[in-house]
């Protein structure tokens, strides 16, 4: 009954969101004299970086939206409609209710291009591909990468390449990640234009980037060529507008002279081995504080041993965080079950201008809160993930009823 109902909710969200970008699209071509051109961005990590890459790359030259942190069958039409919920509880589904169509009503936005993040996390309806283009078709569609998030859902890996690949189904033009195999194979029968992505390295004012961020920028450089802008513009505009999103591989100065790699925000095999790259390009005593992976299904274990392993080979010690590293990671690294515990080990025995990076998963494992402890301007707290109220209140409670 409950997932009967929770798809009523979903159709019935998706049918305004239809409507609306319908009116969108007749506004912004009556207004920009062109039709809203829709660029959809999927894979299994980077979609929020490339996304902020792209906005910094064309922003000066267009009318803009895009659905940063909404990417779900819930989120996308939910930014369509231009409603923001901070949380999901039954009062404000019941306010969206209402308020959707009132939104359809009093609100007419145009703009001349529409930039969606496009997760998913299973092969059925509604949390898949199909499901989200019926809700929006990209015009232009890029495919970054596989890893194995979300594998519980799956039969297999290529099976989640070939449900993200459908972004391509409606397409003018695919720009792929050709250092990507499953990404590559993907596209090899496509009939429209497939532009890789050409890595590329660029300097940015006060901040590091690792070398991830080589392919968010290239497609953002490759989409700019598409809608008119040539490469060197394109990269001045990312110089001067291009920000980390919070808890993303963002560098701060931390205690006791220490660098801090925060990338707290989530964790998965592919951006966990990038970030230890990075990390390794930092002088000694090199610290990995590392969460676990969640979502991996039947490569829970093989994916957190090839981290432990890796790890050993870029950091001079190791702390875990969550029953998934302690389960699967060997004897040298030091083992906790929660973040308090790994904190307190931390605060005490952190050696002087060390390089801590600090990446987990998401939902009971929070080492934003690690981060915050090891700050050495408790202002830069605002420049982490998850400090609302109420994802505070959130932990507040969770540490309550483990400690």
């Amino acid at each position: 009954m409950k997932q009967k109902l929770s798809l009523t909710f979903l159709y019935y969200l998706r049918f305004l969101a239809q409507l609306q970008l319908t009116k969108i699209k007749f506004l912004s071509q009556l207004k920009y004299k062109q039709p809203l051109t829709i660029v959809g961005i999927t894979g299994s990590a980077g979609k929020t970086s490339t996304l902020l890459a792209i906005i910094s790359a064309i922003q000066p030259h267009f009318k803009i939206k895009h659905n940063l942190g909404a990417n779900s069958e819930s989120g996308i039409p939910l930014n369509i409609l231009d409603i923001k919920i901070k949380q999901y509880t039954l009062f404000n589904w019941l306010k969206i209710t209402f308020l959707a169509p009132l939104k359809l009503l009093i609100s007419w936005p145009s703009y001349q291009i529409y930039l969606v993040e496009m997760g998913i996390d299973a092969p059925f309806l509604p949390k898949n591909m199909d499901y989200l283009l019926t809700i929006v078709k990209p015009q232009i569609a890029v495919f970054l990468n596989v890893s194995p998030v979300h594998l519980f859902n799956f039969d297999n890996i290529d099976q989640i390449a070939q449900q993200k690949a459908k972004i391509f189904n409606y397409a003018k033009y695919a720009i792929i990640n050709p250092q990507d195999k499953l990404v590559k194979k993907s596209s090899q029968k496509l009939t429209i234009p497939v532009i890789p992505i050409q890595p590329t390295p660029i300097k940015l004012k006060l901040q590091l980037t690792p070398s991830i961020y080589q392919i968010s920028f290239g497609a953002s450089i490759a989409i700019a060529k598409l809608l008119g802008i040539n490469k060197t513009i394109a990269i001045k505009n990312i110089q001067k507008n291009f920000q980390l999103p919070p808890s993303r591989a963002s560098v701060f100065k931390g205690i006791k002279n220490s660098t801090i790699i925060d990338s707290s925000y989530n964790s998965s095999p592919l951006a966990c081995q990038e970030l230890l790259k990075f990390l390794s390009k930092f002088k000694p005593p090199r610290l990995a504080v590392l969460g676990d992976m969640r979502e991996l299904g039947q490569q829970t274990a093989s994916a957190h041993r090839q981290l432990y392993k890796l790890a050993l080979q870029q950091a001079d010690q190791i702390i875990s965080v969550g029953p998934l590293t302690q389960k699967y990671f060997g004897s040298q690294a030091k083992k906790f079950t929660y973040w308090w515990q790994a904190s307190n080990y931390i605060l005490k025995n952190l050696a002087h201008h060390s390089t801590i990076l600090i990446k987990g998963s998401q939902n009971t494992i929070f080492l934003e809160e690690i981060v915050k402890q090891l700050l050495a301007n408790k202002k830069n707290i605002k420049s982490i993930c998850r400090q609302s109220n109420y994802w505070l209140q959130l932990k507040s409670k969770f540490k309550q009823t483990n400690s």
